[in-house]
């Protein structure tokens, strides 16, 4: 796996799914130091998870971050990490679209406002930073969808501002802790509205499921749309 600096006192941001179950873990520049490291907290949900190296002789550079909530469909993206081992890689593209959601690992919950990038993402790819022009990372690479298991253009990065919100917390607490509603639900398309007598104009949310018999929901009384 991937990661980088995001502060000058050793705290290395990577995937949750790269150090998750590990025994031990090791972060090596690209000047070929090597540090024993230790997870310091994981957030499976947004899949990150932030490492503290606990002696370095220097001060660390800590990336520049971006903002991802001005990032445009087009623009150029550029990708760092060790696809299959090879370390220390950069490959580049373009931001192909915004606001996806992808499922989360180990949690029944999903990734919203995910940057999809058609740079070239591989294993080894995952927890590395995705810049922009201007060299400031506007994302956390993280996932592809590909049956071969490699590239095929259709790369997934977790928005910088996603982390800038949980990291602080991870580095704190541990975890990071949501808000929820204890509810599936899925978009009111047009004909989902007029199949419930609604105008096809209609906007929100149609309630699949309730997660939790004991949840938000559940107490405020909100039933599912099959019942």
């Amino acid at each position: 796996g991937s990661g980088f600096v995001w502060s000058e006192n050793g705290h290395i941001v990577t995937n949750h799914h790269v150090v998750n179950g590990a025994d031990r873990i090791q972060v090596i520049f690209a000047d070929g130091t090597e540090y024993d490291a230790m997870i310091l907290g994981s957030d499976p949900t947004a899949d990150i998870a932030v490492l503290k190296i606990d002696s370095i002789e220097d001060d660390l550079t800590p990336l520049s971050l971006g903002d991802s909530s001005s990032v445009k469909v087009g623009q150029l993206a550029i990708a760092i990490g060790a696809p299959f081992g090879q370390e220390f890689t950069m490959t580049t593209g373009i931001i192909s679209a915004l606001g996806r959601t992808i499922p989360s690992a180990g949690t029944p919950f999903a990734n919203p406002e995910v940057i999809q990038t058609d740079a070239p993402i591989n294993p080894g790819n995952s927890g590395g930073p995705l810049f922009d022009r201007h060299g400031k990372a506007i994302g956390i690479n993280s996932q592809i969808a590909s049956r071969s298991g490699s590239s095929a253009g259709v790369g997934f990065s977790v928005p910088i501002d996603t982390a800038k919100r949980i990291v602080p917390e991870l580095i704190e607490r541990g975890k990071y802790t949501y808000s929820y509603l204890g509810i599936q639900g899925v978009d009111l398309r047009p004909d989902l509205a007029i199949a419930k007598g609604l105008d096809r104009t209609t906007r929100g949310v149609l309630v699949i499921g309730i997660l939790d018999d004991k949840g938000p929901a559940a107490r405020a009384g909100i039933i599912s749309n099959d019942e």
